[in-house]
């Protein structure tokens, strides 16, 4: 039975059959056989997600002395929700949208100019690496938003997808984990599944130890995407020396260590929690924002005036955090919750991270508070009216919705009866939210609006006209601004017009 894979705007690619497969194994093979002839170092990446595909095109587009280093294979499995990223690479273009024209460059250089990055399916060429870098997700369940005693840590794919690993690896190759893992799953959980793979093998441990390593990514999908790897200071560690020395030459070679050094930590866990911990602390500044957010409206004042001008004091302030509508992505929603389930299951603690975890719960409920503005804003009557959410991604100029907290607004919406419309000019569809539809056109969406939300700060919507605002919605339809996506002009200009006008952090507004 033939079964298909589609990409996001919809494009169809034939997942490969058995024959194909077998002639894919022939040609990795050859391909690798070539490439090691010209001295270039076999690189493996497993996972092509938002960090894989582009780290996979980064180090292919890797030069040593004007030559290039190491020739680049991204593996995804033939799945119906994956193949479509294999297909796309091969045509020489980046599987995700980004405002960083970078992007698009770096891979038709790699694919198309230099060929020196490839995407397939096949595990065999596990088998044919010096390197092999982990970029796959680890999957965090959870269920209910804000209700994070439900949440579910699955390592078990994580766990088949080492033994994948383990079973066709090359016995001298540096395996790299890049993915945020649970602190000590490297040395608990990896470690072991390696040299279990080895032992069935027959390969001699002692002889032969894992060579085993930690180095966490900074990925920004954005204007700076390339560079958020890049130049970008990294934090690495491994289980052994040799492995260490191996990692330390690898790092050197494809981020600009000259101007952001290496961090060496002693031993993988630390460089775990440092992952973890990094994001934890942006999460809970991120929490501790939200009850001055309600302050600030309910006395009347402008928050992000008042951040603005704390911000100046450099060293100390000047990473305090925004109001905003919520927090998405990968990372931020989720982190903490690794940390917690590694003190529980790993290391048998009774102690609990309750700070973080608190963080985490006030964060998945955030956008229900622009939910109450516009309930507001509506007079409470929202039932049969159209509401056009402008932003689907999480962060600006991406496409991006991974845990989009545009996702419990829209829920909100559709609860109390109201008819939700969601605008992105990046993305294309909701990650796992398929019955949600992201519209492209901006006029389209707008019109006949009985209340407009702005939630990510794309570039289109600060630029966008207010006539075209005043034009596109109903008579004194509520505008709510989630992200300080409009200035204090625009805002005043619509509010004079009759518009019912509200922001997170912007109590002000009522004075206008």
């Amino acid at each position: 039975m033939t079964t298909y894979s589609f990409s996001p705007d919809q494009k169809m690619y034939q997942i490969p059959n058995r024959n194909a497969t077998k002639k894919e194994i022939i040609k990795i093979n050859m391909l690798c056989e070539k490439q090691k002839k010209r001295d270039k170092k076999i690189v493996v990446i497993q996972g092509l997600g938002f960090v894989g595909a582009v780290m996979g095109a980064l180090v292919a587009d890797c030069e040593i002395e004007n030559k290039s280093k190491y020739f680049v294979i991204g593996i995804d499995l033939p799945s119906q929700d994956s193949f479509w990223k294999i297909a796309t690479i091969n045509k020489g273009n980046s599987p995700y949208k980004a405002k960083d024209p970078e992007v698009e460059k770096i891979f038709k250089r790699t694919i198309l100019n230099k060929k020196t990055f490839l995407a397939t399916w096949i595990s065999e060429a596990y088998s044919e690496a010096d390197i092999i870098i982990v970029d796959i997700n680890l999957d965090v369940d959870k269920t209910i938003p804000g209700k994070v005693e439900e949440t579910d840590v699955s390592i078990a794919n994580f766990k088949k997808a080492m033994v994948t690993i383990g079973k066709y690896m090359n016995k001298e190759a540096l395996v790299l984990i890049e993915t945020t893992v649970p602190p000590g799953t490297v040395e608990n959980v990896i470690k072991p599944i390696l040299e279990k793979c080895f032992r069935v093998r027959n390969i001699d441990l002692k002889k032969n130890p894992i060579l085993l390593a930690h180095s966490y990514e900074r990925v920004m999908p954005g204007e700076n995407y390339i560079d958020s790897i890049k130049k970008i200071n990294r934090t690495f560690s491994a289980v052994n020396k040799k492995a260490l020395n191996k990692t330390r030459e690898f790092l050197n070679d494809i981020i600009d260590t000259k101007n952001h050094p290496l961090w060496e930590l002693d031993k993988p866990l630390a460089s775990e929690i440092a992952k973890i911990l990094e994001n934890s602390y942006r999460a809970v500044n991120i929490a501790f924002m939200y009850e001055w957010t309600l302050f600030a409206e309910d006395i009347g004042v402008n928050l992000f005036e008042i951040v603005d001008s704390i911000k100046v004091r450099k060293g100390t302030h000047d990473n305090m955090r925004y109001p905003g509508f919520g927090v998405g992505g990968y990372c931020l929603p989720k982190d903490p919750l690794l940390a917690e389930w590694a003190s529980k299951y790993i290391f048998k603690r009774k102690k609990h991270l309750n700070f973080s975890i608190d963080a985490v719960k006030i964060n998945d409920l955030m956008p229900h508070h622009t939910y109450d503005l516009l309930m507001k804003g509506l007079n409470y009557h929202i039932k049969g009216k159209k509401i056009t959410i402008l932003g689907a991604s999480y962060r600006k100029d991406v496409d991006d919705t991974r845990n989009s907290p545009t996702i419990l607004l829209y829920d909100d919406i559709i609860n109390s009866g109201g008819k939700p419309k969601v605008h992105d000019p990046y993305a294309i569809s909701m990650f796992d939210r398929k019955d949600i539809r992201i519209e492209s056109d901006i006029d389209l969406s707008l019109a006949n609006a009985s209340a407009v939300i702005f939630v990510v700060d794309h570039a289109e919507y600060v630029n966008l006209s207010m006539k075209k605002i005043i034009k596109s919605l109903i008579a004194k339809a509520c505008i709510v601004d989630g992200f300080n996506v409009l200035s204090d002009d625009k805002l005043y200009y619509l509010k004079k017009r009759g518009f019912s006008v509200l922001g997170v952090g912007k109590g002000h507004i009522k004075n206008f």
